[in-house]
């Protein structure tokens, strides 16, 4: 069982979900927390980047959360954002770097 930690960046994305994407963030967080992990299609690593995954909401909208682990004993939730193309926008990536950096992960 993993501690779960969301940042204020997490919270203010949080607030903006609907009602059906905020209860599957729900769901999706209870299994992070209890397993430890995601698997697809509820979680994936982000390509290219060390310590960096992906929670994929698929209801309502296509929102994501970044996420990192720390020494072992939680799992930090970053930032979210709305994918709207195949790609990470440059700009979330670059956002959720700077929090794995700001919170030492």
């Amino acid at each position: 069982m993993k501690d779960i930690i969301e940042t204020d960046e997490c919270h203010e994305f949080r607030a903006l979900l609907t009602d059906e994407e905020s209860a599957e963030y729900r769901r999706i967080r209870f299994m992070l927390h209890s397993d430890g992990r995601l698997e697809s299609p509820w979680g994936e690593k982000v390509e290219g980047e060390e310590n960096l995954f992906a929670i994929r909401i698929r209801k309502g909208g296509n929102a994501r959360f970044f996420y990192a682990y720390d020494d072992g004993t939680a799992v930090w939730i970053l930032n979210g954002y709305e994918k709207k193309t195949d790609n990470i926008p440059k700009r979330e990536l670059k956002r959720a770097r700077q929090l794995k950096r700001k919170y030492g992960l």
